[in-house]
């Protein structure tokens, strides 16, 4: 029970240091939105077939929440290690893999309401839009929820280890990019099947997303008290 309150108390706190630094916010969403504007206008006018756009739209998607979570990963860590308060939580008893599990739940709720907000404005520019039902977004967003749970377990780790050292952001994205490409691949996959298809086709894409998620997740934990220690 102490360990619960220790970590819903991290995750407002994460959460509220996110939300309250307006750069931020602007930064990763003006980012998200480029992304797409440059993907919707190099390609237009949009292709006629529907596979084609449900292709297309699903690479900007989570090209987007990619690069863009590379940012919001750096960042939680970045502050915290700047001025010693990695360290003055851990004095308070709050042991690694509570920190961890905040640091993952909060990255991912920051993240998730990203891709509730930028996903419509992709399918509304990328032409998509008119043939997604409530059903289909649902889906979606179901999609887009586990690969950053997925995405998020690995990288929390990956952002402790690196923003300790120069040049943290760059190291972030060489050391987390090729690991989470299972993720990237299935999730791009089952995102493309539902835009297409209204549904999955081949169940073996979510099995991998899922099952890829939940081992970088456990390995990470694991990991997790070596890597908040150092």
């Amino acid at each position: 029970m102490k360990a619960l309150r220790q970590i819903t108390a991290l995750i407002r706190k994460d959460l509220r240091l996110q939300f309250g630094s307006k750069e931020t916010l602007a930064l990763i969403f003006v980012f998200s939105v480029l992304v797409v504007l440059i993907f919707a206008f190099a390609f237009g006018p949009i292709f006629p077939d529907r596979l084609e756009r449900g292709k297309l739209t699903a690479s900007v998607l989570w090209t987007a929440f990619v690069f863009s979570g590379i940012i919001t990963l750096n960042r939680s860590f970045t502050l915290e290690r700047a001025h010693g308060a990695l360290h003055g939580i851990r004095l308070t008893g709050v042991d690694a893999g509570s920190l961890y599990l905040s640091k993952v739940a909060s990255s991912v709720i920051f993240l998730f309401l990203l891709e509730i907000v930028i996903t419509p404005i992709a399918l509304q520019l990328l032409d998509v839009f008119d043939v997604v039902t409530i059903e289909i977004l649902l889906k979606l967003f179901g999609i887009l929820f586990i690969g950053t749970l997925g995405f998020c377990s690995v990288g929390v780790l990956l952002a402790g280890i690196s923003t300790s050292t120069t040049g943290g952001e760059s190291l972030l994205s060489v050391l987390l990019l090729p690991l989470v490409i299972p993720i990237i691949m299935s999730g791009t996959k089952c995102t493309v099947s539902i835009l297409v298809m209204g549904g999955l086709r081949d169940m073996l894409w979510l099995y991998m997303l899922i099952g890829s998620s939940l081992l970088f997740f456990a390995s990470a934990y694991l990991l997790a008290d070596a890597v908040i220690e150092e």
